[in-house]
């Protein structure tokens, strides 16, 4: 039976206005998981974006019904 490696980790502290922490909360709450779940998984889409800007012509488009954006990562 294979054992995954364990995955070394870095810690980094972030300090938050309020306004912006209580609504990490909110999301957090909604789907039933912590803050940091949620942090993660934001940063994995902000990673994917990037990928995405790098990659000459291609795009990220957030499509919303039938309203579209292209998202630019500045």
């Amino acid at each position: 039976m294979k054992t995954k490696a364990a995955v070394r980790t870095k810690r980094y502290n972030m300090n938050l206005p309020e306004p912006l922490y209580e609504e990490l909360e909110a999301i957090a709450n909604r789907r039933g998981t912590t803050i940091v779940d949620v942090l993660r998984d934001f940063i994995k889409l902000g990673l994917l974006a990037v990928a995405v800007e790098d990659t000459p012509g291609s795009s990220l488009i957030l499509r919303e019904g039938d309203r579209e954006q292209r998202i630019l990562m500045v």
